[in-house]
């Protein structure tokens, strides 16, 4: 996972998606940042 703070060429954060994924057997949404390129980065927390 490459790192955007290392980018020079800063690409716009758009928007927080969730993308839902099974853990356990549960559905968890997990929060991911969308950014304007199309990228999807896991959000910290």
């Amino acid at each position: 996972m490459s790192s955007r703070n290392n980018n020079n060429n800063s690409v716009a954060f758009v928007k927080i998606v969730y993308s839902t994924v099974k853990i356990n057997g549960k559905i968890e949404l997990v929060p991911m940042e969308w950014y304007a390129d199309g990228s999807v980065k896991k959000m910290e927390r």
